[in-house]
Formats: structure tokens, sequence, C-alpha cells
């Protein structure tokens, strides 16, 4: 687990210049805002999000069930998770974390390592019911996260485009996270003007990191799923039993 917070960067991807963010200023916010991680291997790269509508983020109603889920993991006395830790899925996976008392020993005990991986449960099931939010996942065969992101980008703008709505997404890969325009096209949001962002001003800034932290459990265990790793067989089931209505694997 690591206390460093994500910070808008640049678009990973190359593939969409960068543009003012008109609806900053417009009358009519977009109508959905997409958070999403890239993970998964050599074989697949996979993409997670959450798919939240804007009156959930204006009323902070996703940001703050997260930061309850959060919450709950610091105060959790079979846990050692502190205020300020960033949930890093892949490490919780491992069984990562602190021992709970002082001791000798390098890491946490084999219980205090399943306490670790079963967070990663509890997150899905807090994600199934954060207020106005869908999940989807994407998959494209090979590792280039920064195709697979071009790819879903395109993807969801066409859909947008079609259905004449607009939409926002913040996308991340590795550890930098971006923001961009769906509509017309895709566009990167250069990042000094990303403040400016209706979903920013909104209050989003602050749970950010939150629910970038609830995409990557997306992206990692729909990962795990499809990819069948046998070191992580107990997260083979978790994502289609805890979000049975995510959409996708969308094919890029």
């Amino acid at each position: 687990m690591s206390s460093t917070a994500s910070q808008p960067s640049p678009a990973a991807g190359g593939g969409h210049d960068c543009a003012s963010p008109e609806f900053a200023h417009a009358n009519h916010p977009p109508r959905d805002l997409y958070v999403g991680v890239l993970s998964g291997g050599q074989d697949i790269s996979l993409a997670g999000w959450l798919r939240i509508g804007y009156q959930a983020i204006e009323s902070k109603a996703a940001v703050a069930a997260w930061a309850e889920f959060q919450e709950a993991l610091c105060t959790d006395p079979a846990l050692n998770i502190r205020r300020g830790d960033t949930l890093r899925a892949r490490k919780l996976a491992a069984g990562q974390g602190r021992t709970r008392f002082p001791s000798t020993r390098r890491g946490p005990t084999k219980a205090e390592q399943w306490g670790y991986r079963h967070v990663l449960r509890r997150g899905l099931d807090v994600i199934a019911g954060l207020p106005g939010t869908t999940v989807g996942t994407a998959r494209s065969r090979g590792g280039a996260h920064a195709a697979t992101a071009d790819a879903l980008l395109s993807r969801l703008s066409a859909h947008h485009a079609a259905e004449g709505t607009s939409a926002l997404a913040v996308l991340r890969t590795n550890t930098a996270a971006s923001w961009y325009e769906l509509t017309p096209a895709p566009s990167a949001v250069d990042p000094r003007a990303a403040r400016e962002l209706p979903y920013v001003s909104a209050g989003l800034e602050a749970g950010l990191d939150g629910l970038l932290e609830a995409a990557e459990f997306v992206a990692y265990c729909a990962y795990q799923h499809h990819a069948r790793r046998r070191n992580r067989r107990f997260l083979w089931d978790w994502f289609p039993e805890l979000l049975p209505g995510a959409e996708g694997p969308l094919e890029l």
C-alpha cells in the first residue's frame, strides 16, 4: 500500500490532441464520467471502469460510499490499514500488508494475508452498490496498455456520439491519470485545465483517488477472472459473482 496520490498527466497513448475543457462552461454538463484503470499482463490488456452519472458526482454519493469503505478498513481490528494508505489491488491479492502487532516477522501471518486478500472481495461488494454507478470492462490481446487506452476511448466516444450525449473520462495507465473529453471525439484535456472541468468543480477532486482505487479493483479482478492465473485461483470467480451486471468485456 502506498500513500502517493494520483495526479493528472498528459495522455498516455499519445493518440489524441489536447483540448480546452469546453464543458467547464457549458449550460448542460456531460451526462457521464468514466473512471477507468488499465490492468493485465503480457497476454491480455484489460480496462475496468466505473460509469458514474453526473448527479452521483455532484451529490458526492459515490465518493462518500467508497470513503466509508476505506474508513471501515482503517477501523477493522483484523487489518493494519491506516488513513491515507492507497489500496493497490495487486498488493492486496498477494496478501501484502502490515502486521497487526509489533513482531520479528518480516510480513503478515497467513491469517493476516487472507484478511488483506479479502479486502478485494469486500471492495467489489461496495462497488456493486455505489450510487448512480455502473461497471464495465474491455480487453485486448497483448499487453500494450497505451493501444488499449486509445481503442477504449474511441469506442466509448463512438457510443456517446451515436446517442448524441456528452461524457468525460479519467483513465489511469500504470500510475498516471489523464482526463479526456469523449465528445465529439476523444481529446485529452490539458492537465493545467483539468481543475476547471465540471466534475472537478463539483467536488470530485478530493475523492478521485478513491474512485480510481475502486476502478483498479474492477480491472484487476476482471483480469484474474479472464487470465485464470493459478496463483490467484481464489480470485477467478469473485468478479462475475459480485458484479454480475458488469458491461463487457468489450473486445478491442
